[in-house]
């Protein structure tokens, strides 16, 4: 992984960033690939971070993430924390580590923060298309891997 250089590029090195799991939805056409979170489907761009907003209509406007609310970008410590995420739509699933920085809470699971960028992603070979996905996914400049374990195997990863 190219971290350090991310957090050059995109000004974290000072704000001791975290790196976390995530699941991600797949979202490949001809010609795009993209990342989009699992719950909200925001699609992470390609060449800069994503940035967390509170989509809780009832709550006060507020910045993400906000202690009194569960926004924010979140990122696991473990990747079995998530498992069942990987586990339902498998065909559409990948998974891979970010990078998360700005105004960020740590939690007993992982972390919620305010902006993420993708550091590295890894497309089980469930997913359809596995080879041309990892393909597409190159576009984040990011080592990208098609990989075979079995899901009960990946879970255990850390």
């Amino acid at each position: 992984m190219r971290i350090g250089r991310l957090m050059r590029a995109w000004g974290a090195e000072e704000l001791q960033p975290a790196v976390g799991w995530k699941i991600w939805r797949v979202e490949h056409g001809p010609g795009r690939t993209r990342l989009r979170s699992v719950l909200y489907g925001d699609l992470w761009p390609v060449g800069e971070p994503l940035e967390a907003t509170c989509r809780r209509l009832l709550r006060s406007e507020h910045e993400a993430p906000c202690r009194g609310c569960e926004c924010g970008i979140h990122a696991g410590r473990e990747l079995s924390a998530w498992g069942h995420y990987l586990a339902v739509n498998a065909e559409t699933r990948v998974f891979g580590r970010a990078l998360l920085w700005g105004a960020t809470i740590e939690g007993s699971a992982g972390w919620r923060a305010a902006r993420a960028a993708p550091v590295e992603v890894f497309v089980p070979t469930a997913v359809a298309n596995a080879a041309e996905v990892a393909e597409g996914l190159a576009a984040y400049g990011i080592p990208v891997h098609v990989e075979a374990p079995a899901l009960e195997e990946v879970l255990v990863w850390s």
